[in-house]
């Protein structure tokens, strides 16, 4: 569909089929009334992608690459949009420990918001697909990438000021995604009925409705066989499993291309999942009679808080280095070292 120009289609079929495993996983949970594992999945998936992901490139790319350029205003605005997701696991569960009724109201909020949020989810798909789908960055600046390499203005060598001219402003989502359908040689070189795709689509969904319902199964097996917490379990194992193979596909692409792509990528996935996954969870649980609302623990909420405070404090410089994203590496294992302890369950 993007090679057709058919812009918002393909983000609307990105967005909802983008995480499909966290989709399949959370709804198999929630219809079957386990929501305190699907919120503490969901929790661990926003935090992984932001740190561990995100970390995970800026090291591997960081190998092959000194300095690591992405576009500044599309991570600002991903940034953005990851404080809305923050905002929306904040108000309920302060309503909750605010409020001097007993639980009065809770599940209205949470149901409200998740219509909120779907309809942002909408917002961001239409600015991001649609009306500002050419949308460019001045990254890398010629000023910022020649501070980045310790050499002033003035004394720049001429190639790499040639090299920063001609890229200045020609980091747009349109050539992020342009490059990210090139990084695999069989897309456009293939053309398959669209009945083909949507068979094999369909095969990969009824698969991952097993596999989840098979997991689900499983959840409490590694704290009574291993005796760990099932807050490590929820937020930390069931976050690694569903996305395990993004993870490696996206640190070795680092290592080739750097990590201009990512911002959209690893920070896309959180925003899915806190703005779509999330609110269909409450729905799907809405609509089958499950309690399901958006109220978190207050240890959920102070890691979810943490991780994006950090991307947002990391991301508005214009470059990065391995050095970052060791950071965010160091973060999600001293997440994983306190949610090891955590006493309460999933």
């Amino acid at each position: 569909m993007q090679e057709n120009d058919y812009e918002f289609a393909a983000g609307l079929f990105s967005g909802v089929f983008g995480n499909i495993a966290e989709i399949c996983f959370v709804i198999t949970a929630v219809v079957d009334g386990k929501h305190l594992i699907a919120k503490t999945a969901l929790t661990g998936s926003i935090v992984s992608s932001c740190l561990m992901t995100f970390g995970t490139c800026l090291v591997c790319g960081g190998i092959f690459h000194k300095q690591q350029f992405y576009p500044l205003v599309i991570a600002r605005l991903n940034a953005q949009l990851l404080v809305v997701s923050l905002v929306s696991v904040t108000l309920p569960t302060a309503f909750q420990l605010f409020s001097k009724e007993s639980s009065t109201g809770l599940i209205a909020v949470s149901r409200g918001s998740a219509v909120v949020l779907l309809v942002e989810f909408f917002c961001y798909l239409w600015f991001f697909y649609h009306t500002h789908v050419d949308i460019a960055s001045d990254t890398p600046s010629i000023q910022s990438a020649l501070v980045a390499s310790g050499l002033s203005a003035t004394h720049a060598v001429p190639e790499l000021t040639n090299l920063l001219n001609e890229s200045k402003g020609a980091c747009s989502l349109r050539a992020l995604r342009e490059g990210a359908l090139e990084f695999h040689p069989g897309i456009g070189n293939t053309r398959r009925p669209w009945y083909m795709d949507a068979l094999v689509l369909i095969c990969a969904v009824v698969g991952m409705v097993f596999a989840s319902i098979f997991l689900l199964e499983g959840v409490h097996a590694p704290t009574h066989t291993l005796h760990l917490s099932e807050s490590f379990v929820g937020l930390i194992v069931m976050p690694l499993v569903l996305a395990s193979v993004e993870y490696v596909s996206h640190a070795l692409r680092c290592r080739r291309e750097g990590i201009a792509w990512i911002v959209d990528a690893a920070f896309g996935s959180s925003i899915r999942i806190s703005l779509f996954v999330f609110p269909v969870a409450i729905i799907v649980g809405w609509a089958t009679g499950e309690v399901m609302d958006m109220i978190f623990d207050g240890f959920q909420v102070t890691i979810i808080g943490l991780a994006i405070f950090m991307v947002n404090h990391v991301i508005h410089n214009e470059f990065a280095h391995w050095l970052e994203g060791s950071m965010f590496v160091a973060s999600f294992l001293l997440f994983a070292i306190a949610s090891a302890y955590y006493p309460n369950e999933a």
